[in-house]
């Protein structure tokens, strides 16, 4: 069985996590990923829910991530050094064990009926690397070692849409390493990246959301459905009316 398809069959069979949910916020540069999990955790405690967000660059902060406390940098320095790295493999499996250590640190002392809403998660980046060089199987099998989500809600929009939300804020990165980071780059990146993304999402399962819609519609729909899922509300009926959202479905 080819690694790839090993990936599948642990995506669809995740190890459950308790009353724990994790869950990954995917989409392309400028689908409002940050903007969405920084919303939905606050919607999420106004409603009683204890609901933690993460990203990468946790691994910074020794309170979300305890054990890379030996890490003496901030942010941006972090960013630098990774764009530094010298081939795409080891920028992913540095960005791969950022998230493995975030994630794992957050689920291992949550309380119960939590909600760990991460920021992109492995997703878009592992897309990426593919694009710059890495091996897409050991891509995907590398990325099977993280603990997998519960749910992962994926933002789809028309590139020329992500452009729209990033008109003179574009990073090499998001452009396909252009130092110019022409708008034409960034067009055809973001969509080599939607073509990777669109297939996971049909051999995951993933939840595809319309990312057009309103930040409070979204923010209202998605807290409503992560509530509904909590292990608490385990007996209610979980289908809670999103017209924006579909299951792609998963190959046999």
């Amino acid at each position: 069985m080819k690694r790839a398809e090993r990936f599948a069959r642990r995506q669809q069979k995740a190890q459950p996590k308790g009353s724990v949910l994790l869950i990954a916020i995917a989409g392309p540069d400028g689908a409002g990923k940050s903007t969405l999990t920084k919303a939905l955790q606050q919607a999420l405690r106004q409603r009683g829910v204890d609901a933690v967000r993460l990203d990468r660059f946790d691994i910074v902060d020794p309170q979300l991530s305890p054990a890379s406390r030996f890490i003496d940098a901030d942010v941006p320095t972090v960013r630098q050094s990774v764009l530094a790295m010298p081939t795409a493999t080891a920028r992913l499996l540095f960005i791969l064990w950022s998230m493995a250590l975030t994630a794992s640190s957050q689920l291992d002392r949550a309380s119960a009926d939590c909600v760990i809403l991460y920021d992109s998660y492995w997703m878009k980046h592992t897309a990426a690397e593919i694009i710059f060089g890495a091996d897409e199987q050991a891509a995907l099998a590398a990325a099977s070692l993280l603990p997998q989500p519960d749910i992962t809600f994926y933002f789809k929009l028309p590139a020329e849409a992500l452009l729209a939300r990033k008109p003179d804020d574009r990073v090499a990165y998001e452009c396909g390493m252009d130092e110019a980071c022409r708008p034409a780059s960034f067009l055809a990146h973001q969509e080599r990246i939607q073509s990777y993304l669109d297939d996971w999402s049909h051999r995951f399962g993933w939840l595809e959301v319309d990312g057009t819609q309103p930040l409070q519609s979204l923010v209202d729909q998605l807290s409503r459905h992560i509530e509904a899922a909590l292990p608490r509300n385990k007996d209610e009926v979980r289908a809670v009316g999103l017209p924006f959202l579909r299951e792609a479905e998963t190959d046999a």
